[in-house]
């Protein structure tokens, strides 16, 4: 009875939180009941879009990103969602530590045989990462870093400001975010083979902008990974159909 009441106490006045999303959880436990449900995307992938081969439409598709390919354990969806919002919109940055160690495992499954020479990120203008205190890619790269020995290597900066990226088409974005990005002055990426680190992906512009700077300032080649990304329209034309 007494360990009963400490414990509704606690859990009262310091509630346990979720390691992936945030979520307020039980006291004994590492997730929420959502997150340990969670289906990571898995089965043979398409290289360009990082969906079940099954699942893409990538084949209909003139314009080739920049990067070699691109992985992402979750979908933008559910709990997941709830966790990249706080991580970026609310001052969780603990939640690097548990959303990284799910991109690792998905870069042993699907990167293992690739000898990547460092890690870098997406920026973001200095700014937006003063206002937020801190870079949400960079952080998820450091961990990354920390879990599979790539060093980090803060290569790019963003030199533009960019309409919000949350709104437009696949076109609008790829426009707004032509000459968004440089290589930091001094840096050299000839000949390197990069792991390039996001939180989502969406339509790919962002990355496939970042990765082509690289390629231009001499990189071997360029692959991209992020925590989630959003479904393919295909199939969320079916489920709404459903």
């Amino acid at each position: 009875m007494i360990k009963e009441a400490i414990n509704k106490l606690s859990y009262a006045l310091f509630p346990k939180r979720c390691e992936l999303c945030g979520e307020v959880c039980e006291l004994d436990a590492i997730r929420c009941e959502e997150c340990e449900k969670l289906e990571r995307i898995s089965g043979e992938l398409c290289r360009i879009c990082g969906n079940p081969k099954a699942q893409c439409s990538c084949k209909n598709k003139n314009k080739k990103p920049e990067y070699k390919a691109f992985i992402a354990p979750f979908y933008y969806e559910n709990s997941i969602t709830a966790g990249v919002i706080r991580f970026k919109e609310y001052n969780y940055p603990e939640l690097s530590k548990a959303m990284a160690r799910e991109m690792s495992e998905h870069i042993d499954d699907y990167f293992g045989d690739i000898d990547f020479d460092c890690i870098t990120f997406v920026p973001m203008t200095k700014k937006k990462q003063q206002n937020r205190g801190y870079n949400q890619a960079e952080l998820l790269a450091n961990e990354v870093s920390l879990n599979t020995g790539i060093p980090v290597c803060n290569l790019l900066e963003k030199v533009m400001r960019t309409p919000d990226q949350k709104r437009g088409n696949a076109k609008q974005r790829a426009v707004n975010l032509h000459g968004a990005f440089d290589l930091i002055e001094g840096e050299d990426v000839d000949d390197k083979t990069i792991l390039l680190v996001d939180d989502i992906r969406t339509t790919g512009s962002t990355i496939s902008e970042c990765a082509y700077v690289l390629n231009a300032y001499g990189a071997q080649a360029v692959y991209a990974l992020a925590l989630c990304m959003t479904k393919p329209k295909k199939e969320e034309k079916n489920e709404n159909e459903e």
